[in-house]
Order: C-alpha cells, then sequence, then structure tokens
C-alpha cells in the first residue's frame, strides 16, 4: 500500500466535521446518508494520487468506527461514500468522457505538439481519476460486505 499524506487525514476530517454540520448521525443512517454524499464533493478537484489517498483516509476511517463498535455512523458514511464515487464515475463518464489524442504527424509544428501534448495531459488526467474512482468503488463494495 502507499502512504496516506497528512492533507488526505485533514480532508477525511473536514467531510466528517461538515457531515456533523449537515446531518443529524444520531439518526438511523438511512435517513441521512444520502445528504451526506455531498460532503465528498470536496475530493473533486483532486488528481489521481490525492484522490486514492484520500479516499484510503475514507476507508481506514470506516474501518476504525466498525471496529469502535461505531456502527450506525459507520454504515453511514460508508453508505454516504459509496453513493459518492458511484455519483463520482457517473458523471465523469457522461460529462468528461476524453478520447486519446491521434498520433502526430511527421509534419506536426510546434502549435500541432503543444495542443497533443495539452490533450494528452488531459486524456491521462481523466483516465487517471476514472480508474482510480472505479478501484475505490470496488474496493469500498467489500467493505459493505464484511460489515452486513
Amino acid at each position: 500500500m502507499f502512504r496516506i499524506s497528512d492533507e488526505s487525514y485533514e480532508r477525511v476530517t473536514e467531510i466528517l466535521e461538515d457531515i456533523g454540520y449537515a446531518c443529524e448521525t444520531s439518526d438511523y443512517y438511512e435517513d441521512w446518508e444520502d445528504v451526506a454524499r455531498s460532503s465528498f464533493c470536496i475530493m473533486d478537484d483532486l488528481d489521481a494520487d490525492c484522490y486514492d489517498m484520500t479516499c484510503a483516509a475514507v476507508v481506514e476511517k470506516i474501518a476504525d468506527l466498525y471496529a469502535e463498535g461505531d456502527t450506525n455512523y459507520a454504515k453511514g458514511i460508508h453508505s454516504a461514500f459509496q453513493g459518492y464515487l458511484t455519483e463520482r464515475r457517473d458523471y465523469l463518464e457522461f460529462n468528461g468522457y476524453y478520447d486519446k489524442p491521434d498520433e502526430l504527424p511527421e509534419d506536426a509544428d510546434e502549435d500541432d505538439i503543444d495542443l497533443y501534448n495539452e490533450k494528452m495531459e488531459r486524456y491521462e488526467a481523466y483516465e487517471g481519476i476514472i480508474n482510480a474512482v472505479d478501484r475505490w468503488i470496488e474496493k469500498v463494495g467489500r467493505i459493505g460486505k464484511e460489515n452486513n
């Protein structure tokens, strides 16, 4: 596994604080988990590496909550996170699809090369984030099966 950055843990703390402000988490989790999803939107602008680390920190927190016996809160955070990831993937697939740019012709000038590099950068960033989201949907789904 990889090292989770302090910034990722701080993001998770911010997310949980936001959920605490927006939701009555002592209620049954199905009553508030859908509202809690929006708290994860602070992750939307992260690159794939930061996204991976933040997801890992969220999963770690969910596991800690289950281990501490705070099952209702853990299920709510888990369900909200799973919902956020699914919605994020759907959004990216619908709005963010980038085709891999065609190969550069041999007679490409500097402007063509710059444009190609920009398109490749966007494509690689998109591929990185969509792959990260898909990986975490699968991992978070396994947590749900383990704790139900």
